[in-house]
């Protein structure tokens, strides 16, 4: 199975994407851990290309491609803001007091941890980000780490 979604650059429109990503991932079978994975990972890629890599101010849309495979989940972001690579971004200071912190980063710290594999490359003017999920129809937690 395969998707091609739209997303304008707005909070709102990638809720209702997110929403109906769900629904679709739901009816072929995938499990809920997953899913709501996926959820986390397309909010969290595409709210920050829509926030810091100025999507929104600049009214550039998003393009998620999905595929769905018997082995695994793809994920595919294209945006054109800012050049940025989260696969590169540092992990938070998790040893810290929370007050000791700074204010985000753990979104991208998550996704890091989910994927299974986080590919970048930029393609002229455009960030291509690729996550992989194994296993999008196992219960079996120990698959899904």
């Amino acid at each position: 199975m395969r998707m091609d979604l739209d997303i304008q650059p707005s909070l709102e429109a990638l809720a209702g994407l997110n929403d109906q990503l769900e629904d679709s991932l739901q009816q072929r079978g995938v499990v809920a851990e997953r899913i709501g994975q996926v959820r986390l990972i397309v909010e969290e890629l595409a709210s920050n290309a829509i926030h810091h890599g100025q999507c929104a101010a600049r009214g550039l849309p998003l393009r998620l491609q999905v595929w769905v495979e018997r082995e695994a989940l793809v994920l595919e972001l294209r945006e054109r803001g800012h050049a940025f690579d989260p696969g590169m971004h540092a992990a938070p200071a998790l040893d810290s007091p929370l007050e000791a912190r700074p204010v985000g980063g753990l979104g991208l710290f998550l996704v890091q941890q989910l994927a299974d594999a986080l590919d970048y490359r930029r393609e002229g003017d455009t960030n291509v980000v690729r996550v992989t999920l194994l296993h999008p129809f196992s219960s079996d937690m120990e698959a899904l780490s």
